[in-house]
């Protein structure tokens, strides 16, 4: 969660340098091994895949590694994968590397009680196998290896739904897909979210949030948004403040839903029982789209606050969206 502003920027650079291709997106669910604790729990995934050529393609993941004794761990990670299909083009294997930026529940130090967020950098190796069974739908199983020098390392092992967002002709995947324009002259779009905070602690206590977001639609694939953001009190954080941040985005369902990815500066004015200050923080946000109407929509936010002492929160929220 916590990243400074400058690795967050690391992170998204491949995909806002990289052309408006191709995309698919996966959500997955699995087991996860943890070597040194010896021991098995849950893991799942959000995995958006932008198709570069024939043989290649990128993706940006965000794992859930589940929760193991004195770590709940998850993160992101941007990969570039080597892929060889079928003759058909129905059953893809595919091998993938990049870093891992890594969000880590766990106590600060050994006999020490307190808890923070630890976050840290690491290499995540995996390999996929994908089957176009049925345009749109795709069956991926993807085995993941994550290495942590400073952390736990661990196997995942997945199999979810993935759904290609270009229409496509033949089996396999979509490459090249064509670039779309805008629809309609609307530019600008204000909605209003509500929703909970959870501090990322090990009793992960609850505030009720809310949100005031402004959004400018810069082309057909890159938003800039200003937000304003009160994540509530959850009795460990009490914090509020503007973020500002550029997103990727894509449309699909005819213009009618979308996905994207944001990331930013965040400063906000935190109090606790130490006093109030303010701070300057990074923003990461996942968020998906349904417009019911040309000017009227519904969004779904998943902000996380990346801080630099430990204090980082998962803050989810759900509003009505209007474009003019």
């Amino acid at each position: 969660m916590p990243c400074r502003p400058r690795a967050l920027s690391l992170l998204l650079l491949p995909l806002l340098s990289a052309p408006a291709l191709a995309q698919e997106v996966y959500a997955l669910g699995g087991a996860q091994y943890t070597h040194s604790l010896d021991e098995l729990t849950y893991s799942f995934a959000y995995e958006y895949q932008q198709n570069l050529s024939e043989h290649f393609t990128g993706t940006f993941t965000w794992l859930n590694e589940g929760h193991v004794t004195a770590h709940h761990r998850d993160g992101y990670s941007v990969q570039l994968w080597t892929r060889w299909p079928n003759l058909p083009r129905t059953l893809v294997v595919s091998a993938g590397l990049g870093p891992y930026r890594y969000y880590d529940t766990t106590y600060g130090s050994p006999g020490v009680g307190g808890v923070t967020d630890a976050h840290g950098w690491g290499v995540l190796y995996s390999l996929a196998a994908q089957w176009y069974f049925r345009v749109p739908w795709v069956l991926q199983m993807r085995y993941n290896r994550a290495r942590t020098p400073n952390s736990i390392d661990t196997d995942t092992l997945q199999i979810g739904i993935g759904y290609q967002f270009d229409p496509a002709t033949r089996p396999g995947p979509v490459v090249p897909a064509a670039s779309y324009p805008f629809t309609s002259p609307e530019r600008n779009e204000v909605t209003l979210m509500a929703g909970n905070s959870v501090q990322n602690n090990f009793q992960s206590p609850h505030g009720v949030a809310w949100a005031l977001e402004y959004r400018r639609r810069l082309n057909p694939y890159i938003d800039a948004t200003a937000t304003y953001l009160d994540e509530g009190d959850t009795h460990v954080v009490k914090r509020r403040g503007v973020a500002l941040q550029g997103w990727l985005t894509r449309e699909f369902l005819a213009h009618r839903a979308s996905v994207g990815v944001g990331g930013g500066f965040y400063f906000a004015r935190d109090q606790d029982q130490r006093g109030a200050r303010t701070e300057g923080l990074g923003l990461l946000t996942m968020a998906a789209a349904y417009r019911f109407t040309e000017h009227v929509a519904t969004r779904l936010h998943w902000y996380r606050t990346l801080t630099i002492n430990g204090r980082d929160t998962d803050v989810v929220l759900l509003g009505l969206a209007y474009a003019f």
